[in-house]
């Protein structure tokens, strides 16, 4: 029987250890998925204020050429022109050329010009937001692994109470009891364990 304790025991002592090792391991995983996952946010951020201030800086360009156009101010209008981005001038060119201040029909501003349309890095703004999803999701799934791994040291920490209760009994037959229900808690937490916990990488944490 005292080899038994000890047997269960020794075996708690491992475990217990290798879901320590496998908590810090998931651990450090996270950290740095939360760290990629701020940098893709502050990428996405920063291209989807680029985006903007460019767009509105063709919309002034746009709007002053229209108010030059319409008090006749050609001089101006002409400046504002010159003063377009690439991306607006392409999509303006095309504009104009469906005679827009004479056809009803015509598409109401260059921004809606398929020209314009395409210059917006729109894709690049939302592969960024779709790399953050992405990264905060595996955060979530790593901070639930460590903390189960810590569940289930909390579960041999019972293991070992029932068998250190145990020995403090003089009947043998409460001895065996405890070291029966301390064996068949060590048993099934174990097989629980490695059926349903990932094992970490011995380099995620790199």
């Amino acid at each position: 029987m005292d080899l038994a304790y000890a047997t269960i025991l020794g075996l708690v002592v491992v475990v217990s250890a290798w879901c320590g090792y496998q908590h810090e391991l998931w651990s450090s995983a996270l950290t740095f998925e939360l760290k990629e996952a701020n940098t893709a946010h502050r990428e996405f951020t920063t291209a989807e204020l680029k985006e903007r201030q460019s767009t509105v800086i063709d919309v002034i360009a746009f709007t002053g050429y229209v108010d030059a156009v319409s008090n006749h101010d050609q001089k101006l209008a002409d400046h504002y022109k010159n003063s377009f981005r690439p991306e607006l001038k392409a999509a303006f060119d095309a504009w104009i050329r469906t005679d827009p201040f004479n056809n009803a029909t015509a598409t109401p501003t260059p921004f809606d010009m398929p020209q314009y349309l395409q210059t917006l890095d729109s894709d690049k703004v939302n592969s960024f937001l779709q790399l953050v999803d992405e990264k905060s999701q595996n955060a979530s799934k790593m901070s639930a692994i460590a903390s189960n791994y810590v569940f289930f040291a909390s579960m041999y920490a019972s293991v070992s109470f029932l068998e250190g209760i145990g020995r403090v009994f003089a009947s043998r037959k409460m001895q065996m009891i405890f070291l029966v229900m301390g064996a068949i808690v060590f048993s099934a937490t174990t097989i629980v364990l490695f059926l349903t916990m990932p094992i970490a990488p011995i380099n995620i944490s790199l």
